[in-house]
């Protein structure tokens, strides 16, 4: 569950027909908006003995190396009652040493009545290190590869663990959330180049990085100085849509963009993932099977901006906006779409080696949207965007000891069609993007690709009728809802760093079907919902994985299939009709070939709980 305990505004099952602004030039006249869908949630979850031993848990998991690891206790039972964006704090000494592989591991219990999934964010010495949620309840299970920040996660270190807890008891939402934390250290040769210097981006009054914005507030910067001897610059950022925009993809406009801006060029953008909730869109299609990238994000994207050291001073701002934010509130009315945003600038950093001179070379970036595009039709109002983006940077570095010579360009495309009216849409949305970058001089040689497809298609009808007055919050509706979807990831990621290859191909689709019909209590003016009685309950989701993690072209293949049931009107909890996981190894094989791989292929929705 996204930042309030709710998601979209009802009104338009009731308004029908809306006034809707398009540009300076262009308006629709009649849009008919189905009715809002959203996160719902369940208000008795009974008992059941269930088979894994965790309720849910990622598909997604890391086979770490055939090592004793050292294991580092973060938190045990930590709890987050009425805990909203509060951390919780532990000072934790980890053992200095040598090693291949990090390993973070968040496991989390739900008791004591129903609860939202919740948002789930750790941060070390201020800097984001894991993005997730939990599951609404039951218990969950994730994990997430660190070996990136060995540098930083190391001696003593202040962990920020904050689960977005929030009670509404009046409504029977009292859940306590408990977590645990742990850290595993596998003894052996660190990865060649790992950063050693981390800049956290956007601390919030909790001194974490961590900012919401909104139509009203889209531009985020911060001032920067760089260490002297910096000779490389990269960045991650994380994100997530809330509010209005939880469900951005099936909105209009239905794409969103994450710009970044260094010394107010464009330099970079980040394709945010679709990642839906345990309570999203049918709170039954993700109970016990999570869709991707729920309860631990695992398809990270870096930017090297290593080319933008050459205009580094200490004047330098970065800073991100959201596209279509603006147009979002010019459609609707209400600034109620908000995106969370947290990101850390990773830098290598040798002190006795300063730059000296740099020229850089290249500095173009042309980012295109054709804006949202209306049309009526037989069965509804037609909709349509899409847009492309090609940036290119290079320079050349000279250090006291040494040059480099670094390249980079990023290029992507994105396409959102809706056929929409006021009891079904159908919506699909694909992102489609890549990075190349290239270094090479006399300090170190580097090549950097990302190859990534984010597609979502979805069917989705809906029936609701007032039987209390809809003017008056709390009120009850008679809801019924039905409908499809399927979602991809398919991400490509190579990491060369003097001969050192490490490869990453992650193939993952989840396919649901299925609906629910019953009586729901409209709780506030967004739309959040308890789902008080009941009548049809059937869902059935497919999860399927294909993971290769090869270092040097060694490493394993992960196999995983998995499927979910719901088809009872008593017992919310479903099963696994089954779950299947297989490593294989790889012995020095070359990388798998992915060539042209990816590149180049509404109803809105109400949260409830039962």
């Amino acid at each position: 569950m996204r930042k309030s305990i709710a998601f979209i505004l009802l009104f338009s099952i009731l308004a029908g027909i809306i006034m809707v602004p398009i540009g300076s030039s262009q308006t629709v006249s009649s849009i008919s908006r189905p009715l809002v869908l959203g996160n719902v949630s369940v208000l008795n979850s009974g008992k059941i003995q269930y088979d894994p031993t965790y309720y849910s848990f990622e598909a997604y998991q890391i086979h770490p190396p055939n090592v004793t690891p050292v294991v580092v206790r973060i938190a045990n039972n930590a709890v987050f009652n009425n805990s909203g964006l509060t951390p919780y704090i532990v000072h934790v000494n980890i053992p200095k040493g040598n090693y291949s592989m990090l390993i973070l591991n968040v496991s989390i219990n739900e008791s004591n009545g129903a609860q939202y999934d919740r948002p789930v964010y750790i941060f070390a010495n201020d800097v984001p290190i894991f993005w997730g949620s939990t599951q609404e309840f039951l218990n969950s299970t994730a994990e997430t590869d660190l070996t990136m920040f060995e540098n930083l996660l190391s001696g003593n270190v202040t962990f920020q663990l904050v689960l977005e807890n929030f009670y509404d008891a009046k409504i029977g939402i009292t859940g306590i959330y408990k977590m645990n934390v742990t850290l595993y250290l596998y003894p052996g040769t660190p990865p060649k180049g790992l950063p050693n210097y981390f800049i956290p981006l956007f601390l919030n009054k909790y001194n974490y990085s961590y900012v919401i914005l909104n139509p009203l507030n889209d531009y985020i910067s911060q001032n920067l100085t760089i260490p002297h001897g910096t000779y490389r610059m990269t960045l991650l950022l994380y994100e997530e849509g809330g509010g209005l925009d939880e469900f951005w993809y099936a909105n209009e406009p239905a794409t969103r963009e994450i710009q970044v801006f260094y010394d107010n060029k464009l330099v970079g953008i980040v394709n945010p993932y679709q990642t839906i909730y345990t309570g999203g869109i049918d709170l039954f299609w993700w109970k016990p099977l999570t869709s991707i990238n729920t309860l631990s994000f695992h398809s990270p994207y870096i930017i090297d901006l290593t080319p933008l050291l050459a205009i580094s001073s200490p004047n330098n701002a970065i800073a991100v906006t959201v596209t279509n934010l603006e147009t979002a509130l010019q459609l609707t009315g209400t600034a109620a779409y908000d995106w969370d945003i947290a990101g850390v600038l990773m830098l290598w950093v040798n002190g006795s080696n300063p730059l000296i001179s740099a020229k850089l070379l290249t500095a173009y970036s042309r980012f295109m949207d054709s804006s949202p595009i209306f049309n009526p039709g037989l069965v509804g109002e037609y909709y349509q965007e899409g847009g492309s983006y090609i940036l290119n940077y290079s320079a050349v570095l000279q250090f006291k000891n040494g040059f480099e010579y670094c390249d980079v360009v990023q290029e992507g495309r994105f396409y959102a069609y809706q056929t929409f009216n006021q009891l079904y849409e159908k919506a699909y949305l694909g992102e489609n993007f890549m990075e190349y970058a290239i270094e090479k001089g006399s300090l170190y040689n580097s090549t950097l690709y990302y190859n990534v497809y984010y597609p979502i298609s979805m069917q989705f009808s809906v029936f609701a009728s007032p039987i209390s007055n809809p003017h008056v919050v709390p009120y009850n509706l008679s809801y019924a809802q039905n409908g499809t979807l399927n979602l991809g990831l398919y991400y490509y990621y190579t990491n060369i760093f003097d001969n050192q290859n490490l490869t990453i191909k992650t193939t993952e689709n989840v396919t649901t079907v299925g609906g629910f019909s019953g009586i729901i209590e409209v709780i506030n003016r967004y739309g959040g919902a308890v789902l008080v009685s009941i009548i049809s309950n059937n869902a059935l989701t497919t999860k399927s994985l294909v993971n290769y993690i090869l270092l040097n072209g060694a490493g394993y293949k992960e196999i995983f299939s998995a499927q979910g049931l719901q088809n009872s009107t008593t017992n919310f909890i479903g099963y696994y009709v089954y779950q299947k996981i297989q490593f294989i190894p790889i012995n020095n094989s070359d990388p798998p070939n992915v060539d042209g791989m990816f590149l180049v292929k509404p109803i809105h929705f109400l949260r409830i709980i039962v």
